[in-house]
């Protein structure tokens, strides 16, 4: 299984019920992926795949992200609590251009965090893309973190899961996708789905075409 990784910078945390600005933590499941002096192996290119949909226009806001009724609807859960909207300046040094992270579902209950987290990054370059996830998924695995394989409407992507959250990483080109659960929030046979429909909604697929699958480690 190749590696790959993500990165999230520091970034301006909008709270849209509270309409205040705070500084942003960072996602457990990525909290070691963005430092801009980490450098990725070269790796080797991937074999083209069959062609993928058209990424939807980059979000301005949760509601053109994902809305907060969808990710209700698709966790099969209320969301109760805030939404929260971060920004992220560009990092030339890595080469992501544009970040911004919803939070759904925060302070609801469930200890800090959102249940739901959805991060979308995009960089100048497939390479520089990839680069990021390669970091990812080594700093997750050497952290003792479970990391298996698990595509998302065609596209590469990875299970990361510890005891708190369980994410979906999704390579899809000069973009980068990154949905993180809070354990607990659905059942654990159905994490690997819900990640899946999650993710799918965000590169603009809609569910209906997202056939589950199971490509996890055993």
């Amino acid at each position: 299984m190749s590696s790959r990784t993500v990165a999230l910078g520091v970034a301006t945390v909008v709270l849209l019920s509270a309409c205040t600005t705070q500084e942003a933590p960072e996602d457990r499941a990525t909290e070691l992926l963005f430092s801009p002096s980490v450098t990725a192996e070269p790796t080797a290119e991937p074999s083209p795949s069959a062609a993928a949909p058209t990424l939807p226009d980059f979000p301005d806001d949760c509601a053109s992200l994902l809305p907060r009724s969808e990710v209700a609807t698709i966790v099969a859960a209320p969301l109760p609590g805030d939404t929260t909207f971060v920004f992220a300046d560009a990092l030339p040094d890595i080469g992501r251009t544009a970040r911004v992270t919803c939070g759904y579902g925060v302070g609801a209950g469930r200890g800090p965090g959102p249940g739901v987290e959805i991060t979308v990054n995009d960089y100048e370059s497939e390479q520089a893309a990839r680069d990021r996830i390669d970091i990812t998924l080594q700093a997750a695995s050497e952290r003792g973190t479970r990391v298996s394989e698990q595509t998302v409407a065609g596209y590469d992507g990875w299970v990361l899961a510890d005891s708190d959250d369980v994410s979906i990483v999704t390579d899809a080109g000069a973009r980068t996708l990154v949905v993180t659960l809070k354990r607990g929030l659905v059942d654990r046979a159905a994490e690997t789905v819900v990640l899946e429909q999650l993710a799918a909604r965000a590169l603009g697929i809609p569910t209906s075409t997202v056939e589950p699958t199971d490509e996890r480690d055993g």
